[in-house]
């Protein structure tokens, strides 16, 4: 059934306001879960667990689960209608698929990792719902039985191509191993064609928001240089050196002590320590010298939701553009 039509009746308007309740629910579930999952599932396979990730408080749902609650309650209206009267398994397994999604950015953008429980689980939900497809000949996910090998292939293989020129340009990895497995696990349920189209919702999505968040740096650092700038220019001129230095010296014939300095000429603090500025400089080298990460998992599972929900879209779309040729 087509999807507005479907909206339109009783059937569809209970499952639609079902699906925004199903959203809020789950969202809260999967916040519940990354707070009680083992610590070990978000480290990396040679670090030890934190105090914060021991406690059990990682992430609070006030904030941004509302936000995401909002985005889930969306995604399944969304798959709904795409997946309606007679699909229900596929919409089952797409529930499933999309939440774990939605775990998966959350643990990358708080930890910078990607659970491998959490992959497994998509590989194995992808799997399933691919073997059913091609067994009772529905043929909407795949039109034949190599398809989903295909996409795994594809998936990890153009992640590892991804991390192999990062390490031939910048000499450092390009891809955490973590998007590897997982866009493997996804190319499970994508399959052939379908792990490329979600390779350019996900890359299309991080350029992006590289972009966006490039440019919102650049205004903040260029207004912050402007405040500093203003607040010196309203500071009072600082007295000649010569003035000072007079001043010290009477000072010093009144009470017989002299200005402590240092060889160098700069003065010093009376416990001998050294400026404060040079600790400041430390720090700033420190920060120079380390380098950051952008985390991929978010782009590759706001792609795989994209690609769920607006599927009929896509590979419309794409037919469309094919047949100009």
């Amino acid at each position: 059934m087509q999807p507005l039509n479907y909206l339109q009746t009783t059937g569809g308007m209970i499952w639609t306001a079902a699906c925004v309740l199903l959203g809020f629910v789950l969202t809260a579930l999967a916040y519940l879960i990354i707070n009680r999952i083992p610590a070990k599932w978000l480290c990396d396979y040679n670090e030890e667990p934190s105090a914060e990730l021991l406690s059990g408080r990682r992430v609070k749902y006030v904030g941004w689960g509302i936000v995401l609650s909002i985005i889930a309650a969306v995604s399944l209206v969304l798959c709904r209608l795409q997946f309606n009267k007679g699909y229900d398994i596929y919409f089952a397994c797409f529930v499933l698929i999309i939440m774990i999604a939605l775990m998966i950015a959350v643990c990358d953008i708080k930890y910078t990792i990607i659970p491998d429980q959490f992959t497994i689980a998509i590989a194995v939900l992808g799997l399933m719902i691919s073997v059913y497809d091609i067994v009772r000949g529905y043929g909407i996910l795949h039109t034949s039985w190599w398809s989903p090998l295909a996409g795994a292939a594809i998936g990890a293989g153009g992640m590892l191509l991804v991390d192999f020129i990062g390490m031939l340009v910048y000499k450092k990895d390009g891809m955490g191993f973590g998007d590897v497995k997982l866009f493997g696990a996804i190319g499970l349920l994508t399959g052939f064609p379908g792990t490329l189209y979600t390779y350019a919702i996900a890359f299309v999505t991080a350029t992006v928001c590289f972009i966006v968040i490039m440019v919102l740096v650049r205004i903040l650092s260029s207004r912050a240089a402007k405040q500093a700038a203003q607040q010196e220019q309203a500071v009072p001129p600082v007295q000649d050196d010569r003035a000072e230095s007079v001043k010290e010296a009477a000072a010093s014939e009144d009470t017989g002590a002299s200005p402590a300095a240092s060889e160098d000429g700069t003065a010093e603090a009376e416990d001998g320590s050294a400026p404060a500025e040079s600790a400041e400089g430390t720090d700033e080298v420190a920060e120079d010298k380390g380098g950051s990460y952008l985390a991929f998992g978010p782009y590759i599972a706001i792609a795989l939701i994209c690609y769920i929900v607006f599927y009929d879209y896509i590979h419309h779309i794409v037919s469309l553009y094919l047949g100009l040729f």
